[in-house]
C-alpha cells in the first residue's frame, strides 16, 4: 500500500513538471498517507528513513507551493519538485523497513528537529543552486531578468533557511551524541551514519560562513554542493551499510 501511495504522489508530481506547477499539492495527500500507512503497519513513528523522507518531500513541495503562482519563480519551483520527486522514489529502497520501539523523546526531539533541518537546508541548498544558475543565465542574456526570479529574492530565501537548518541540524547532532551517550556509553562511534553527519555537519558551518562573509553563490556551490551529497548518503545510503544508529 504504502508504495502505492507514493506512486502516486510522484507521478502528480511529475504530471505537475509537465503541465501545471500550481497542481502539485494534490501529491501531498498520498505522500502523507504512505508516512500514515507505513507507520500503522510497522508500529513505529519515525522508525524508518522512509516517513522522514516522506515528511521531507511534503515539507519541500509545501514550501514551493507558496511560489508556484508567481510566474518568476517557476524554475526554482520546478527545481523543488523535481528534487522531492527524487527523493520520494529513493524513499522506496526502505518501505517495510523498521527499527523498532524508540522512546517517544527521541522521535519528537531528534528525528523531529532532524526532518526539519532537512527540509531547510534544502530549500536553501536550492535557493543557491537556482542564483548561481540564474546569475549565470543573465550574463549571457540580460533581457531575460524581468521573467526570471530576482537574485535578491533567491538570495533572501536562501539565508533564513540556511541559518534554521544549520540550527536546527546542530540541534539535531547534540540530541543524538546525548542518546548514543546513554545507550553505548560513548557520543560518537565508527559508525557510517554518524561519521557521515559529522562531515556534513562540518560542510554546513563551512557553507554558513561562506555566506555571512558575503560571497558570491559561485564561490561557495562546491562547498553546498558537497554538504548536500553528504547529507544524503547519510539520509539514504548511510543506513543501508548498517551499524549502530536504529534508523
Amino acid at each position: 500500500m504504502a508504495t502505492a501511495l507514493v506512486a502516486l504522489g510522484a507521478l502528480i508530481l511529475l504530471a505537475s513538471l509537465v503541465w501545471d506547477e500550481r497542481r502539485a499539492g494534490w501529491s501531498l495527500a498520498p505522500f502523507f498517507a504512505a508516512a500514515a500507512w507505513h507507520a500503522y503497519a510497522t508500529g513505529q513513528v519515525l522508525g524508518s528513513p522512509f516517513e522522514a523522507a516522506m515528511l521531507l518531500v511534503i515539507g519541500l513541495v509545501g514550501i514551493a507551493r507558496g511560489y508556484a503562482s508567481r510566474p518568476r519563480w517557476r524554475n526554482w519551483v520546478r527545481y523543488a519538485y523535481a528534487t522531492a520527486l527524487f527523493i520520494s522514489l529513493l524513499s522506496l529502497t526502505f518501505v517495510g523497513a523498521s527499527s523498532g520501539p524508540l522512546p517517544w523523546s527521541l522521535v519528537v526531539f531528534h528525528a523531529g528537529v532532524l526532518i526539519l533541518a532537512y527540509i531547510s537546508l534544502t530549500v536553501a541548498f536550492l535557493a543557491s543552486e537556482s542564483e548561481r544558475a540564474q546569475d549565470r543565465r543573465l550574463k549571457r542574456a540580460p533581457w531575460r531578468a524581468l521573467s526570471a526570479a530576482p537574485l535578491v529574492g533567491l538570495a533572501r530565501l536562501e539565508g533564513p533557511y540556511l541559518r534554521a537548518g544549520y540550527a536546527l541540524y546542530t540541534l539535531g547532532v547534540l540530541t543524538g551524541m546525548a542518546w548514543a551517550w546513554r545507550l553505548w556509553g560513548q557520543p560518537l562511534a565508527w559508525d557510517v551514519k554518524e561519521i557521515a553527519t559529522m562531515i556534513t555537519w562540518v560542510l554546513l558551518t563551512l557553507v554558513l560562513l561562506e555566506h555571512r562573509r558575503g560571497r558570491p553563490p559561485r564561490s561557495r556551490a562546491f562547498l553546498w554542493r558537497a554538504a548536500y551529497l553528504a547529507l544524503v548518503f547519510g539520509f539514504f545510503i548511510a543506513p543501508l551499510w548498517g551499524g549502530r544508529h536504529p534508523v
